[in-house]
């Protein structure tokens, strides 16, 4: 399964560590803090020194800032399933939305759930969890989905769940089907 690693910085060793545990279960993984596989990595050193005289709006006139956007939605176009590793911030909690609004898998891991800390519209997961090895576990039974042409636009079909449904946002096929359907 392609996977994206959405976190905060702060979390960066953690981010390798769970891509390396992924990736040894087979998964294709990306996590926005490594290089290694030639992947444009955003640092705050690229941003102008008067940062504070920037804004929302203004910061997307230099280039970095559009190129680090450019990257991470290309990974996120490309990965089946984000993972929402908390804590994380701002960024990250879009990218998980957008994801999830495209048909994506979510699954939200962190390592200890506060008591009293939660967030009701992570609902939107399809798997929330504190351990990582039900993250490998999870992902494992989701991989190897079978798809196959949506009969109303021909782009591939995800299958998931038991529905058959397609991700193209100008169709809105989807039903309910069995993997025998589907190889039928």
């Amino acid at each position: 399964m392609k996977i994206y690693l959405a976190s905060s910085w702060k979390n960066a060793e953690l981010v390798k560590g769970v891509k390396d545990i992924l990736e040894a279960e087979g998964h294709e993984v990306d996590a926005f803090c490594d290089t290694s596989a030639g992947r444009f990595v955003f640092s705050f050193d690229l941003l102008p020194a008067n940062l504070s005289e920037h804004n929302a709006i203004t910061i997307f006139n230099f280039p970095p800032v559009n190129q680090a956007f450019n990257e991470d939605r290309k990974w996120l176009d490309w990965a089946e399933a984000v993972l929402l590793i908390l804590p994380a911030g701002k960024s990250a909690h879009l990218e998980a939305g957008y994801a999830k609004g495209r048909g994506k898998h979510l699954v939200i891991y962190q390592e200890d759930f506060p008591n009293g800390e939660f967030d009701v519209m992570y609902g939107f997961a399809d798997f929330i969890t504190d351990d990582i090895d039900e993250v490998a576990e999870y992902f494992g039974q989701q991989d190897g989905a079978i798809e196959q042409e949506c009969p109303k636009c021909g782009a591939d079909l995800d299958y998931w769940g038991g529905k058959a449904s397609c991700p193209n946002d100008d169709c809105s096929f989807e039903r309910p089907m069995t993997p025998e359907e589907l190889e039928g």
